[in-house]
Parts: structure tokens; sequence; C-alpha cells
């Protein structure tokens, strides 16, 4: 089928375009992802040498399917505008010819990338965690260094410093968050309700308990509960954020290999029977007592609600994994599919051109509709499978037609 000599020279001219843009492309998602890594983690320049070719794996799923567009978009366009298909259509070639080197590249794409998604990805995207946070103590001392704060909407405390000299923190200020909740039974950080302060302080984290330490040379305690404050030269223990626990990675759906995801689900719906269950016996209970036994009951059935919830959208975001890895892997095909006739209906040979009529539109189409259709999907509003591969649909019936109509020329 291909072993003719036009198959070949546009299949070669295919080729040559796809690794030029794969080469481009991937170069600033990698500067991209780089730079945003260092800044959220606050990495050194070892480190982000270190992990610049973990990047490269996870980048391909993205780029190799706007370049295998672009490619054919150019070379398509280039056929058209110097007339060879016309002159091809003189000689009697049919167009379905022409279409087949396209056809190849998609499905080449489509096969690497789903390779790279069965296990590639995933061990890359751990290693890239376990290299970022080798050293989580010094991960923390560059974000206190460049932020002089250590905060999150999630975390339980924020931690202030004025300055940091080497490995002293200078005027330490930790507020630990008060616990809420909310009319909706929801927990909630608001406000604060003790705060530890100390002129001068050191930091350890214990990774395998997933605590970070914080060494004073003494405490100023303020607690309103006491009326006053008072002195302490304890340590005082922090949970470590989960984005800084290198063990955190390994529970990631993207970080989980295609054989993993599987057990991965049993598990959470094992876990989530059981909280299920241990919700439907708080239901049955008789009514409490006294008003604070009933506000204890009620805080107690709203956790575990929360926690029933939160194992809910954990199922849902492993199982999506399961569609959108061959969504993303079969979207190298659609575009071949779009790319073609498109390209041929550009008549257009300049790569800026190209860019503006066929690879621009289609991508601005095509990837809004996998992000909108994948968090539709986790959220029930669609059928999971149907969010995941919704922009594969819309693009491939557009292509198929688009293409049944160039056949028919």
């Amino acid at each position: 089928m291909f072993g003719t000599t036009l198959n070949r020279t546009i299949f070669s001219e295919l080729v040559r375009v796809f690794l030029l843009a794969l080469g481009g492309l991937t170069g600033l998602f990698l500067l991209a992802g780089v730079v945003q890594q260092a800044s959220q983690l606050g990495l050194g320049p070892a480190q982000i040498v270190a992990i610049i070719p973990l990047f490269v794996p996870s980048t391909l799923p993205y780029t190799i399917p706007a370049t295998t567009l672009f490619a054919a978009c150019v070379v398509y366009g280039r056929l058209a505008h110097d007339n060879e298909v016309v002159a091809l259509k003189a000689a009697g070639v049919h167009l379905s010819t022409i279409i087949r080197p396209a056809l190849l590249l998609g499905v080449l794409t489509t096969a690497a990338t789903g390779a790279l998604y069965y296990a590639v990805i995933p061990q890359t995207q751990v290693r890239l965690q376990e290299e970022a946070l080798r050293d989580p103590e010094e991960v923390i001392y560059n974000t206190l260094r460049r932020d002089r704060c250590l905060r999150h909407p999630t975390f339980p405390y924020v931690l202030f410093v004025r300055d940091v000299q080497g490995r002293r923190l200078i005027d330490v200020v930790i507020k630990n968050r008060a616990k809420m909740t909310d009319a909706k039974g929801e927990e909630m950080y608001m406000g604060y309700d003790v705060v530890f302060r100390a002129r001068e302080a050191r930091l350890r984290v214990d990774v395998a308990e997933g605590i970070l330490w914080i060494d004073p040379d003494q405490f100023a305690v303020h607690n309103p509960s006491i009326n006053g404050r008072n002195t302490s030269t304890n340590p005082q223990a922090l949970r470590i954020p989960d984005f800084l626990n290198p063990a955190d990675a390994r529970t990631r759906p993207g970080a989980m290999t295609w054989e993993e995801l599987g057990p991965r689900v049993a598990e959470l719906e094992r876990q989530r029977e059981e909280k299920a269950a241990a919700l439907a016996a708080a239901d049955r209970a008789p009514a409490p007592p006294t008003d604070a036994a009933a506000r204890l009951a009620f805080q107690h059935r709203a956790g575990l609600q929360a926690q029933l919830d939160g194992l809910k959208r954990q199922v849902r975001n492993v199982e999506a994994e399961y569609y959108m890895r061959p969504a993303l892997a079969v979207g190298c095909l659609v575009f071949a599919l779009i790319g073609c006739p498109v390209g041929l209906w550009a008549n257009r040979a300049d790569y800026l051109s190209t860019f503006v009529i066929c690879f621009l539109p289609t991508v601005c189409v095509y990837y809004p509709l996998l992000l909108a259709g994948s968090n539709m999907g986790k959220d029930g509003r669609l059928p999971l499978g149907l969010g995941c591969w919704l922009a594969n649909i819309v693009i491939g019936v557009c292509g198929v037609v688009l293409a049944w109509r160039l056949l028919r020329r």
C-alpha cells in the first residue's frame, strides 16, 4: 500500500515536518514545565538539570498529536498550493492514494503515544517527583527564602519567616488554623486558634513519619483558650504538605501504570464501602441525649460524609485514566484524518498561514472540548467515557465528513 514512490515521498515529507515541529513544540512545553516546577518547589540549578530528561515523556502526549496535525496541514497544503494535487488527478490518481501516508503517520503516532502511557510516563512521573523532592528540607528552605512563607488553603497551618540565613529561620511565626464545620457539614479552615512565635528556629524533616519539625530557641505561644501567652522550647511538629511528600507521587492517577489502575480502583471502592457502612450506622444511631453529644454526632457524621465524597472523587479520577489515555493516543489519528483535507482546502504553502488557518482553530477546539468533557465526566454530568472521548468524537466526525467530501471531488 505504501510502496509507491508517491506515497514514500509524501510520507517522508510528513515525517520531516513532524520531527521538526515536535522538537520545537516539545522544547517550549519542556521550558514551561520546568519553570513552573522550579517556581513551585524552589529547586536549585542542579535539581533542574536532573529533572529535565524526566519531563520529556510527560509532554509528548500533548505535543505528538499537535505536531501530527501541523505536519499534515503543512504537507498537504503545500501539495495543493503547488498544484500537485491537480496534476495527480489529471494523471488519474485517486485522492485516496495521497491520504494513506497521513493515516499511516496517525497510526504510528497513536501507537507510540499509547505505549508511552502504558508505563513510561507513569514511571518517569514518579521518578520526577522523587528527584525533585529528594531533599524536602532543602525544598522548604528554598520556598521560604523565595516567598517568606509556606501556606496553602488545605494546610492546617501557615508558616511565616522574616528572613532565612543559611539554615536559620529568623523571626518565625506559625499560625494553626481553626477547623470549622459549615451549615452543609463540610469542614473548612477559618481564622487561627493558636499562634507560635520565635526569634530564631531551624527546621528538619522526617520523611518517614511525614512530619516537619520547627526547632526554636524559644516559642512564645498565644492561645486564646488560656487567656494569655506562655513560653515553650519544645519543637513544634507540623504535617509535611502533600505535594512535598515523595510517597504521595505514587498514589496519583497519572503516576500509575496501566496495570496498577485496576487494583487502585478496587482499593478505593473497598474504602468507599467501609465509609458508606459507617455513615449508614451513624444515621441509624439513636438521638444523643444532650446538645453537646448531638453536636459531636453531627460533626462525626459530617466528617464521614466528607471522607465518602473524597473517595468518590478519587475513584472517578482513577477511572478517568482508563478513558483519557486511549483518547489522547487516538487523538493523533484524529488529527491526521482532519489535517489532510483541511490542508488541501487551505491551499497554503507557508508555515504561518497553515498555523493560523488550520492548526490554531483545530487545537483551540479540540483541547477545550477535551478538558470540558473530562471534567463533566468526573463530575457526573456526562458518562465518563463519553466526556473523555467527546473531543475525539467531534473532531473525528468533522474529519470523516471533510475526507468524504474531498474524495467525492
